[in-house]
């Protein structure tokens, strides 16, 4: 009895683990990261450059798109042709194109065409030295 009860003790505590262990999966390998984009290639000492001026200060689009409000200096532009508008709400807006080439450093300059009262010399039209 004595060796009954211990063959039973000990296919208990044998036992006691449950089920059998389902066998091991193999390891997963890590998850590989994505590769950061990289990043972009700095600005090439020939870029091409640009400065818009006008009169007054006037907000400008490069492309059809805002840059500020002239002066506008040393501007690294993209080699080829370009849109340069002059906003002016009052007298509608003046677009110019300019070409640049690597290298190239250009000025576009827009001046609103002269008022009436600036193109007569006056409002009530006098010639100054004019006696009356």
């Amino acid at each position: 009895m004595v060796r009954t009860s211990t063959f039973l003790v000990t296919l208990a505590i044998a036992g006691c683990g449950g089920a059998p262990k389902p066998p091991q999966e193999p390891p997963q390998p890590a998850p590989i990261a994505a590769e950061p984009e990289p990043e972009p290639e700095p600005a090439l000492d020939d870029a091409p450059m640009l400065d818009v001026v006008a009169a007054q200060p006037t907000e400008i689009l490069l492309d059809g798109k805002p840059i500020g409000t002239t002066p506008i200096s040393g501007r690294k532009v993209a080699p080829g042709s370009h849109e340069v508008t002059f906003v002016d709400p009052e007298r509608g807006n003046r677009t110019m194109m300019v070409t640049l080439e690597p290298g190239d450093a250009k000025t576009v300059q827009s001046d609103p065409p002269p008022s009436l009262v600036e193109a007569s010399g006056g409002a009530t039209g006098d010639k100054q030295g004019e006696k009356k």
